[in-house]
């Protein structure tokens, strides 16, 4: 594995989007040691997320979905839903609820964001590392790049819906299965999507679309505690 595969699937993006997420939350930034501490959680919950892969022919599931690509896409589309949509989403969202939600830092709703963007920055670092090795020049970069934002944006939905109920001392069960079911739908629909020339434009579509509903949540957190900063004085 060559020096430029390790940055552009671990470093670069990383410290790009960790630094988008640091800044947006900038009127009260989380640790960054708890930040870190997240983003390594991310990269376990990949390496064993891959390993309950290899265990699918088991049960009679298949380990490559390819399979389904091209003689039944509806398949496909129920596979990257039900397997790796939801598979992928609830190996992150575990260490977000054993070992995130004791951190004193969590202390407000958009933090469920940050701390689930940083699990799935970590989970998209260890994918990048698989994936990359195989590709070179622009498809790299851009691979790269996006497949941090893409899991940082589906996995932000169940970390939002998480927090809610937290702060607002209502059902978790709840609020995890909902927030998971909505993130592995999203997921594995966006995976889906993406296989396709004719389709694409509806993945980038979805993908834009949660991105908005994301940057609306943190925006609006950003006025709300700058006015009780104001309020404060």
């Amino acid at each position: 594995m060559t020096i430029w595969i390790i940055l552009a699937g671990i470093i670069a993006p990383a410290f790009f989007w960790i630094g988008y997420f640091y800044y947006k939350d900038q009127a009260q930034p989380e640790p960054f040691l708890k930040i870190g501490t997240a983003y390594l959680l991310g990269l376990l919950t990949a390496y064993a997320c891959l390993q309950f892969y290899s265990l699918l022919p088991l049960l009679g599931i298949p380990y490559d979905p390819s399979v389904f690509m091209r003689d039944n896409r509806l398949l496909y589309l129920l596979y990257s839903i039900g397997i790796t949509g939801l598979l992928e989403e609830s190996f992150k969202l575990l260490p977000f609820i054993l070992i995130i939600f004791r951190f004193k830092s969590f202390d407000e709703k958009t933090d469920g964001i940050i701390y689930a963007s940083a699990i799935a920055l970590g989970f998209a670092s260890f994918e990048n590392i698989e994936y990359l090795q195989y590709m070179e020049g622009w498809e790299l970069f851009g691979r790269a790049f996006a497949s941090p934002l893409t899991h940082c944006v589906f996995s932000s939905i169940w970390g939002y819906s998480l927090a809610v109920s937290r702060f607002k001392h209502s059902s978790l069960f709840k609020a995890v299965w909902q927030g998971l079911l909505l993130s592995a739908i999203c997921h594995g629909l966006f995976n889906f999507l993406t296989t396709s020339a004719s389709l694409r434009l509806a993945a980038s579509i979805l993908i834009l679309l949660v991105w908005i509903w994301l940057i609306l949540v943190l925006e609006k957190s950003q006025v709300k505690k700058h006015n009780h900063g104001v309020e404060s004085v």
